[in-house]
């Protein structure tokens, strides 16, 4: 059925797309000396300072060396304070911890309160910084949920598949234009698994948010997501153990989440294991008796152990297993009847080698297996005219079906060693990533055994990189950061596949191995202006190959366009894309103000995009596919501001407002085995907006705390208000979303070494989508209002 345009098609195939070529000569060019008199600067004190608190003067000679100090400390991919910094003492993961308490609510900068290992990493423009402490604060499930409900994310926008899958999408882009590093997660399918949502947002101790391409460690890719696990702590007394109870439960839904947590060791190991359970119902909308399917099953175990070999040389080994069953999607065409994922990460640390000032060495490996169907009631209720979208069981039948299954995993390692300057360090290092994915959608009852398979074949892609990495405090003023990076990407694909009736290199009239050379290369400044001011900018050129979906799939439904049910007809001869970025930004900060704006703007050639199929929209929404097609001219430019003010040791006030505009500037030239002469047999339009770009968007919120030192209670209240969405690639079926705004409470109190949480979310029970919602059956809308509570206990 879905390859019938195929058939069309060969009676008027076009060329190739050629690549363009490139507009520019280089990536970097000479960077405008900031100007402005010397003065006096500061640096940032407390967001929510003590009563003691005071400010610091930056240009003293002793903060100087402090800086350069850090500047030294290793930047271990992926890795953190555990072996950069001095060993941890203590109870290291308490969340009760008075010096952690102040921070459940967040702040709308955090990069400062980053151990120095990981804080260097956050040296290019409008780089944000997350700490774990929130996961707790705002109720959040995966890491794209952590990062989409916390203050200190700006330019962030997520689909959320489900109350515990989350799309997340940086400055407008998403997988293979975001890379998630740590051990480099790649979701199996691009809408039933994502490259967040098997991590929990309590398993890491904080994240870095790089949005441009100013970053060479992390592989081929455009903004980058680094996050840090939990780390096995150490006690400098002998030997310690603790461990902590958690439990948060929240009415819309009937959510229940628990999780169990030990840890120990002593001055030269360490141990962290925590197990997490969570399971829930359909939730209620803003209407009455409104109910989206979206129950699910969900359980985590994770591992850390570290031990130090030498006084210089430590081991970080960690285990992550996540099983999923009975998940429902609201919106897209299957469910989930299970999904498990293994992790295994292995990093060595040597602060001491013989051939450099430092070296790390790092080895993961991840595969994620999972099933689904659209057996479920809810799922037809939803979508009342699915069963007719298959093959019936007999004639007059409404008992069509499709099932699904899949099987992906990434490996690979990073080796990198660092050299201090007397300005800086120099990091030069090598990796390697292998991915490996494979997707079956059976039409079960299709007649036609040998064709009514519609996969993502056996296909593999290996990136080779070397990259260089340079930091340099050029003056007492003005931090350099500059990086390059090569990669050798080759990709292939199993050309007959069970229940495809030809081979794929036919279909696709091409070969299906191909080798991609890719270049990156950045460049990017920090100014102390004085009195608490600063000043950044960076300039970068990058470039990304297609991911094996938009390679291979060969008419597979998988949700990605706002109409939420359109199969994807993959391309082995898509171009890679190429992406030229400039930012500029200033920030201020002081004992109790912080304050920033950013600009950014981006032009990507070769961007990928879609061209849809014909027929569109028969049988309510169905039978409209899509292939990936390179449009020559793509571009986003957009700003992100915020700002937040200690009005008392009591009060704070804080507002965000992040806005995005994505073009695709030279949309006629239509896909290269399209049957038509225009993109979505569409001639009239030569330029549009991008698809899924999220609308203007604000946060105004007060923040009340315990004034003493302990914090030991807070309350925040806060309105996130959305414009409406009129800037929608009409011409793939996107439409406007109106505006809206939801007001959230939330609560804590600390009793000794019990910690309760509590809030009321959309208080004013909004009826209400997101522009990202899926639009399929009766559409997916959002939450109602739901009452949570939460509890940790930890000794």
């Amino acid at each position: 059925m879905r390859r019938t345009s195929r058939i069309l098609s060969r009676f008027d195939r076009r060329k190739p797309i050629t690549a363009r070529p490139l507009a520019m000569s280089s990536a970097l060019f000479l960077m405008a000396a900031f100007v402005g008199p010397l003065a006096d600067q500061q640096a940032s004190g407390q967001t929510f300072p003590e009563p003691d608190g005071a400010s610091q003067d930056v240009s003293q000679p002793d903060e100087a060396e402090a800086l350069k100090e850090s500047l030294q400390q290793p930047i271990a991919p992926g890795r953190g304070a555990a072996n950069a910094d001095a060993k941890p003492s203590g109870n290291t993961t308490d969340l009760a911890a008075d010096a952690r308490l102040g921070k459940l609510f967040g702040a709308v900068n955090q990069v400062d309160d980053l151990p120095p290992s990981r804080e260097v990493l956050a040296n290019s423009p409008a780089s944000d910084a997350v700490l774990r402490a929130e996961a707790l604060g705002r109720r959040t499930s995966d890491l794209g949920d952590l990062l989409r409900r916390s203050k200190s994310a700006h330019g962030i926008s997520v689909q959320n598949r489900t109350p515990i899958i989350t799309d997340t999408r940086v400055r407008g882009q998403r997988v293979g234009q975001v890379l998630a590093s740590g051990s480099y997660w790649a979701p199996a399918r691009m809408d039933l698994d994502t490259m967040m949502s098997k991590i929990d947002s309590r398993l890491v101790q904080d994240v870095v948010l790089i949005k441009g391409p100013y970053a060479s460690r992390y592989g081929p890719g455009f903004r980058f997501v680094d996050l840090e696990f939990l780390q096995s702590p150490r006690f400098e007394q002998g030997y310690e153990g603790h461990g902590s109870t958690s439990v948060t439960y929240n009415t819309n839904g009937e959510q229940l989440y628990g999780r169990q947590s030990y840890w120990g060791g002593n001055e030269d190991y360490g141990f962290h294991i925590s197990y997490g359970h969570r399971t829930g119902n359909d939730y209620e909308t803003g209407q009455d008796d409104f109910f989206i399917p979206a129950s699910y099953k969900s359980r985590d175990l994770f591992v850390a152990f570290g031990f130090d070999l030498t006084d210089h040389q430590k081991l970080e080994l960690n285990l992550l297993r996540l099983d999923q069953t009975d998940v429902e999607f609201p919106g897209l065409v299957t469910d989930l009847n299970f999904l498990v994922t293994d992790g295994y990460e292995v990093t060595y640390t040597n602060d001491m080698p013989h051939f450099a000032d430092r070296f790390t060495a790092e080895v993961w490996y991840n595969r994620t297996r999972f099933e689904g169907d659209t057996r479920r009631p809810a799922k037809h209720r939803q979508i009342p005219l699915l069963r007719q979208t298959f093959y019936p069981s007999s004639f007059g039948a409404d008992d069509g079906l499709t099932v699904t299954d899949g099987d992906a995993l990434s490996g690979g390692y990073r080796l990198e060693s660092t050299f201090d300057t007397n300005s800086g360090q120099i990091a030069l290092g090598t990796d390697l990533i292998y991915l490996n994915q494979e997707l079956n959608e059976f039409d079960v009852y299709d007649p036609d055994t040998n064709d009514n398979n519609y996969p993502i074949p056996r296909s593999d892609s290996l990136d080779i990189g070397l990259y260089l990495e340079n930091l340099s405090q050029v003056t007492e003023d003005v931090l350099v950061t500059g990086g390059v990076r090569l990669d050798g990407v080759f990709t292939d694909s199993r050309d007959t596949v069970v229940g495809v009736e030809d081979p794929l290199s036919e279909l696709e009239d091409t070969t299906l191995d191909k080798d991609f050379f890719l270049g990156a290369a950045f460049l990017t400044a920090t100014r102390q202006l004085g009195r608490g001011w600063t000043a950044n900018a960076g300039v970068g050129f990058a470039m990304r190959q297609p991911t094996l979906t938009e390679m291979y799939s060969e008419y597979t439904y998988i949700g990605s366009l706002q109409r939420g049910l359109t199969f994807l007809d993959g391309d082995p001869d898509l171009d890679p894309e190429r992406l030229y970025q400039y930012d500029l930004g200033i920030q201020y900060q002081q004992e109790s103000v912080q304050l920033g704006a950013h600009v950014h703007h981006a032009y990507i050639e070769d961007y990928i995009t879609y061209d849809l199929l014909d027929p569109a929209g028969t049988t309510d929404g169905f039978q409209t596919g899509a292939r990936f097609v390179n449009t020559d001219l793509a571009t986003l430019w957009g700003m992100e501001a915020y700002g937040q003010t200690d009005l008392t040791q009591m009060f704070s006030v804080f507002g965000i407002v992040t806005y995005l505009e994505g073009r695709d500037r030279s949309r006629l030239d239509p896909a290269r085995l399209s049957a038509f002469d225009s993109r979505s047999a569409n001639d009239t339009v030569d330029a549009e907006p991008l698809p899924g770009i999220a609308p203007l968007e604000g946060r105004l919120g007060v923040l009340i705390q315990d004034p003493s030192p302990q914090r030991r209670w807070g309350v925040e209240l806060f309105a996130r208000v959305v414009d409406n969405q009129d800037q929608v690639a009409a011409t793939l079926e996107e439409v406007a979303t109106p505006g809206f705004t939801v007001y959230n409470i939330r609560t804590y109190r600390r009793f000794g070494a019990l910690l309760v949480t509590s809030g009321i979310e959309n208080v004013t029970d909004k009826f209400y989508r997101e522009h990202l919602d899926y639009r399929s059956g009766l559409g997916v809308f959002r939450p109602g209002i739901g009452f949570y509570t939460g509890a940790e206990l930890t000794y």
